[in-house]
């Protein structure tokens, strides 16, 4: 009688990462238990709960890691070592180029997996809602930044030119979602950057 192998030992760091690209491209409403239990190797429902305690909490986890990851790029805004808009343009470039790899889901999945939550995952909307906050602030930050050393006219106001830059950085999203190139992105953010002074 041929002798069974062992189980495969249980990855949990490659797990989460499944599971990150499984949130990321079908959001999480649209991402079932059983869709999940099967992209983490046909796992039962109480192995699911024993490694992850929930679906909320296991989404908590995989965003954490996208953020620290993929969701990354907006993190040298902060970075006063270059210049604001080095920064600026260093940012787009590199969002643009994560969400529209072959190599992942398109888009970002602070901006696309945590919409539309039932009342029982608010908790979910929320922690999305925190993400993309984060982004906005750098943005601001980078913008007061670009002000101050004048690479940026004194009369841009603030607010409303950071909001003009974040509905960009959002909408690149829908735009790789619906296949535009990174390469026609890039020019637009090229346009969205003349008014900064290099």
């Amino acid at each position: 009688m041929a002798r069974t192998g062992r189980p495969r030992a249980f990855d949990r760091d490659e797990a989460v990462s499944k599971a990150m690209n499984l949130f990321w491209e079908k959001g999480f409403e649209s991402t079932s238990l059983a869709d999940l239990r099967e992209t983490l190797g046909k796992m039962s429902s109480a192995s699911f709960y024993a490694a992850f305690g929930s679906k909320q909490a296991l989404y908590k986890e995989c965003l954490a890691r996208y953020i620290q990851s993929c969701g990354a790029a907006w993190q040298v805004l902060n970075d006063e070592r270059i210049s604001p808009r080095e920064a600026m343009q260093t940012m787009l470039y590199d969002t643009i180029s994560m969400q529209t790899s072959p190599l992942s889901p398109s888009g970002c999945m602070a901006v696309l997996s945590g919409l539309n939550c039932l009342d029982e995952n608010k908790e979910v909307e929320a922690l999305t809602r925190q993400a993309r906050k984060d982004t906005r602030d750098a943005i601001e930050r980078c913008v007061t930044r670009g002000i101050e050393q004048g690479q940026l006219l004194p009369s841009v106001n603030v607010e409303t030119y950071t909001l003009m830059l974040d509905c960009f950085v959002k909408g690149i999203s829908l735009q790789a979602r619906d296949g535009l190139s990174g390469q026609v992105l890039k020019e637009a953010a090229d346009q969205l950057l003349v008014s900064w002074i290099p």
